[in-house]
């Protein structure tokens, strides 16, 4: 602060917004995405170890640098650090389009629910839409509680079968299905070894039941302090 006024200094990052560059040049290489996905995982991987879920990751908080392609995860004005209280009580925080299963249902959430929103990303990123749309903020939340996405691959014949897998397990609804960090994602990604998801979409006159759950034990990320914008880069 400066005198009376409080105010932020922030980095300025030549470039454009995750979103703009979909919007304007439509679905991204499978190894753009695969690169901009680690560091986005990454990024929210060093918000996690100290104890920081942003709750809020969509393409249009994460920044593209126009001299590196560098990812910069931004916006943490609705991060929150895990076990502290919500002023907002049960309502959920976020933008509707992005949120996990359990932040659409006011639950506690934890690193994990971030994965989920990275997933949206990913398959957004591959296809150049996110995986569902509704007419208002509700009916979106019931499809991201209740509602399986159409398998990414199926959206998409040339994406890697490794980054396919890894993009549905994000989006695994049960917390404990998806991968347990974000420095598990990164590692997947880099050997290419994706686990197989837990669950899949129903076929047309399947019954649609959903395999048994994995552990529900909680990342082991370590605990989360709030930063305005976390870059990529490997540490």
């Amino acid at each position: 602060d400066h005198g009376n006024l409080v105010f932020f200094v922030m980095t300025f990052v030549d470039g454009e917004t995750l979103g703009a560059r979909v919007r304007r040049g439509g679905p991204l290489a499978p190894g753009e995405v695969m690169r901009i996905t680690q560091e986005v995982a990454w990024a929210l991987g060093h918000a996690h170890a100290r104890g920081v879920v942003h709750r809020d990751v969509k393409p249009d908080n994460i920044l593209i640098e126009r001299g590196t392609g560098r990812a910069l995860v931004t916006d943490f004005g609705i991060a929150r650090v895990v076990q502290s209280r919500d002023p907002g009580g049960d309502m959920p925080a976020g933008t509707p389009q992005y949120m996990s299963p359990e932040q659409g249902r006011g639950d506690e959430v934890d690193g994990r629910s971030d994965l989920y929103s990275l997933g949206i990303l990913g398959y957004q990123m591959l296809t150049g839409e996110p995986p569902f749309t509704a007419s208002s903020t509700p009916a979106m939340l019931v499809k991201h509680i209740s509602e399986r996405p159409v398998p990414v691959e199926q959206r998409r014949a040339d994406i890697p079968t490794d980054l396919a897998r890894s993009v549905m397990t994000l989006l695994e609804k049960d917390p404990g299905n998806r991968f347990p960090t974000a420095a598990a994602l990164v590692a997947a990604l880099d050997t290419r070894e994706s686990p197989m998801p837990a669950t899949r979409a129903p076929m047309p006159g399947s019954s649609g039941a959903a395999a048994p759950s994995r552990s529900e034990s909680p990342p082991a990320d370590g605990r989360y302090a709030r930063r305005t914008s976390v870059g990529g880069a490997r540490p």
